[in-house]
């Protein structure tokens, strides 16, 4: 028989038919997004796969409860859409591995992979079983991200209605909507299916259209079908009679597939397959043309009755320890949540722990953890929910859960080390040094594989060195033994060794080699975007402690591009604050007061109070450095009221000396340096510390060898931040030192490093700035010079900006500090050498 157009036509002995009205429905619509949406069994998939057969850019992917988790639905669909290898995957993966919870990032992921899918050219993106995500807000947020975000068009297959979808839509034509009573089969479509049997009218009619249905009883030479019973129960009916028409081998081999996946479309490799395979063919038991898949109804019938069998129990098991060995971890833990296999549950999620947190999957390792903590007292269990708690900045929480769970946990489980490094973490962040140093050493003895030693010793170093523990040289030995390993081990080390020379825990300071060019290098082949920026933010505060600003400010940038590009939204307010610091130094008073608005306006957002006094520290020096003292001495008066790492609570005292110090108040100001000095050995702390007393002993004009000494200590760490910031507080000190003959040579070299061009005038020094006239001025001044370029007089740019000729000498008298120039005509030359 030969089909006309418009009828559905039998492909062989499938009963896979096409639908021509429905390809044809497909095939003229406009809209933008098409939702084929309908209970199981109604064709979805099938029609979906007819229909991709036709397009051209089409790229299809089947989703899973697995992707519930957005870090995998974000990875699959880069994965799919670009292959597994692409830089786009990379890309996403990067993006996973940066968010310490990706679940609550979705709409930045959906936009991720939205890029990459557009990069690709993709066309079509066809996504069937839509519905096993929409329990899944995250998930949907980033599938609506998705929607809105991809160039080409989408084609979704769903039992639930999509929460991004809208009536609205749908009436303006955005989304073509294909429902139940479009896919249901006609009258005439059931009986080209199912052929002219006496009982196919009432089989038409009870089933209501369902194509599962009549799929079934196309196999049924002629189904007596139950007067009056539902779809639902018809089918259930009928898979029955099929299934007890099937051979004894067939029935055992259905249940290992079920066992296997709902679409699992790859024999196993053994021989007696092929036959089985054809006989379940010719029963219906395959739902597609493209391989042998079951049906997920039929997968659920299946699985309900192997659970009346008597050895399900030993099936079941042997299916998650097959699902383990193979990596397969939402196969395993779905059997074991399915079938409740309780005493399985310790040491699955254990197995599967490690490997899902460090692909980002804390969702669905939550997820399981959560369903199953009313079941079952697995350690595992509760440190999964400690680790999720962790991730959520839950640091109560987590220690409550992990120290819960300690005591029956034996030293040799695989998690006994991750429970360690959690307390280690939350100790560490809440300033509980002693505790995070015993916690990580904990871990490091309880580690039973390379990843979480390697974590273990880098968590133990970060401990020592920013609490300034004993031990911390060691630590970072630990951390040098193994650098070569990767990328990431190489930053880690490096990054660790600056930090400890930042507190002070070496002789020799900043002045030793700081691996610049090995990191430099090193960089892109660190897939960690956390480790990247912990590296570019560690060398650019070294640089900064160094005077040398531009060079940090260089580093910084690419630590803000990192932390954008991946949402490292968390790490931004410390590398603000070392902007501020750098924008300081560079006399860019502006930037650096915007840096400081920006923390402050964080601090106020959040519970992070260290933020806001780690600012006012800073701001307290940027009104030294435009002379305002007394407002330096009110900004840092109120002693910190909340735990800090030494070198915060240390820079804060030490700041408020130089402050003292800068308005006369000798004894406090010493006593405040002492204090600091005792709080941190971080080399800032001392360096300020000692300014302060030498501020004290040039503005008194006392014999001492403070100032001096401040200058050797720089020359010898290489610390020249405290040194700057001194010399630009108290024009007396900085006369004090210029009038040693001594330190002259140092001074110079110290004002040329750093492009101070006004400092280097008092002292007599002929230096000039080097930088761009742009890059020192402020926008006003920058329009000034401008003008006095075109031959204005004082008056003129007066009159031409409405400003009094007061504020206009003002203005100049900047500029020409800011450019190291004299006269007009030498101002007007730096401006055309840059500008041309």
């Amino acid at each position: 028989m030969t089909a006309s157009a418009g009828q559905p036509r039998v492909r062989g002995e499938r009963r896979i038919i096409e639908r021509p009205r429905l390809i044809k429905l497909l095939d003229e619509t406009d809209a933008r997004t098409i939702l084929l949406l309908a209970p199981a069994g109604y064709g979805k998939t099938t029609l979906a796969r007819q229909w991709a057969k036709t397009l051209r850019g089409a790229v299809w992917v089947t989703l899973t409860p697995a992707h519930r988790d957005v870090a995998y639905l974000a990875q699959d669909l880069a994965r799919v859409a670009t292959g597994a290898d692409s830089d786009s995957t990379r890309f996403i993966a990067e993006q996973v591995r940066a968010r310490l919870n990706p679940q609550r990032a979705p709409r930045e992921l959906g936009a991720a992979v939205a890029s990459a899918l557009n990069a690709a050219r993709i066309s079509w993106l066809l996504v069937d079983d839509y519905h096993e995500i929409s329990s899944a807000p995250a998930a949907e947020e980033l599938a609506e991200t998705l929607e809105q975000q991809l160039r080409g068009r989408l084609l979704v297959a769903t039992r639930v209605r999509p929460m991004w979808t809208s009536g609205r839509r749908v009436v303006y034509g955005e989304i073509l909507e294909v429902t139940r009573s479009d896919l249901a089969m006609t009258d005439a479509e059931v009986t080209e299916v199912v052929g002219k049997k006496p009982s196919a009218r009432q089989l038409s009619e009870q089933a209501r259209g369902w194509p599962a249905v009549v799929g079934l009883a196309a196999a049924v030479d002629d189904p007596s079908v139950p007067q009056g019973a539902l779809p639902d129960t018809l089918h259930r009916y009928l898979a029955e009679e099929l299934f007890q028409r099937a051979s004894t081998e067939l029935q055992q081999a259905l249940f290992e597939l079920a066992l296997r996946s709902p679409r699992s479309t790859t024999l196993p490799p053994d021989e007696r397959w092929p036959d089985l395979a054809a006989e379940a063919d010719g029963l219906g038991f395959t739902s597609e043309d493209t391989g042998f898949e079951l049906h997920p109804l039929l997968q659920d019938f299946l699985l309900e009755k192997l659970a009346a069998l008597p050895d399900a129990d030993e099936r079941v098991r042997a299916a998650v320890a097959a699902h383990i060995e193979a990596e397969a971890w939402d196969l395993a833990l779905a059997l074991v949540l399915r079938f409740d296999l309780l005493d399985t549950v310790d040491q699955t999620l254990s197995i599967a722990f490690g490997p899902l947190v460090r692909s980002g999957r804390l969702a669905t390792l939550a997820t399981f953890a959560q369903a199953m903590h009313s079941k079952v007292a697995a350690p595992s269990v509760q440190i999964t929910l400690a680790e999720a708690a962790f991730r959520d900045g839950n640091l109560e929480l987590t220690i409550d859960l992990a120290q819960a769970v300690q005591p029956n946990l034996s030293r040799d489980h695989p998690l006994a080390s991750r429970t360690a490094a959690l307390l280690g973490h939350a100790a560490f962040l809440k300033a509980d040094f002693p505790a995070a140093d015993a916690a990580f050493r904990d871990a490091r003895e309880t580690a039973t594989d390379e990843r979480d030693l390697a974590d273990a010793r880098y968590g133990l170093a970060l401990a020592r060195i920013f609490g300034e523990q004993t031990g911390a040289r060691k630590s970072v030995h630990a951390l040098a033994a193994a650098r070569h390993r990767s990328s990431v081990d190489f930053l880690r080390f490096a990054a660790s060794e600056i930090a400890l020379r930042l507190v002070g825990g070496t002789r020799d300071g900043l002045s030793a080699n700081l691996h610049l060019d090995a990191i430099r290098q090193l960089l892109p082949g660190a897939e960690d975007p956390r480790v990247r920026t912990n590296a570019t933010y560690t060398v650019a505060s070294a640089l900064s402690q160094r005077g040398e600003y531009a060079a940090a400010r260089e580093w910084l940038k690419e630590f803000f591009e990192d932390a954008e590009a991946f949402g490292l939204d968390f790490a931004v307010p410390y590398a603000t604050w070392t902007l501020a610091q750098v924008a300081i130094g560079q006399r860019r008073f502006g930037e650096a007061e915007r840096a400081l608005q920006a923390l402050e306006d964080h601090a106020a957002r959040s519970s992070e109070r260290h933020h806001e006094l780690n600012a006012r520290a800073l701001r307290a020096r940027l009104l030294l450095q435009n002379g305002q003292p007394d407002a330096a001495a009110r900004c840092v008066a109120a002693d910190p009221d909340i735990p800090l790492i030494p070198s915060w609570s240390g820079e804060y005292l030490a700041t408020r000396a130089l402050a003292l110090a800068c308005v006369g108040n000798r004894q406090e100001a010493e006593e405040t340096a002492d204090a600091a000095r005792g709080a941190s050995s971080a080399l800032q702390v001392q360096g300020l510390a000692l300014a302060a007393r030498a501020i004290v002993v040039a503005t008194n004009s006392e014999p001492g060898q403070e100032p001096t000494r401040l200058i050797r200590v720089a020359q010898r760490l290489e610390v020249w931040d405290p040194v700057v910031c001194a010399l630009r507080s108290s024009l007396s000190f900085a006369d004090r030192l210029s009038a040693d003959d001594e330190l002259r040579p140092a001074l110079e070299r110290l004002y040329r490093k750093i492009g101070d061009s006004a400092l280097a005038r008092r002292a007599g020094f002929r230096t000039r700035a080097t930088a761009s006239p742009i890059e020192v001025l402020s926008p006003r001044e920058y329009e000034i010079l401008g003008l006095i370029a075109r031959g204005y007089k004082n008056g003129d740019i007066a009159k031409a900006l409405f400003i009094g000729v007061s504020t206009t000498k003002v203005h100049v008298r900047h500029i020409f500090e800011k450019l190291g120039v004299r006269t007009r005509a030498e101002a007007a030359a730096r401006l055309q050498m840059f500008e041309g």
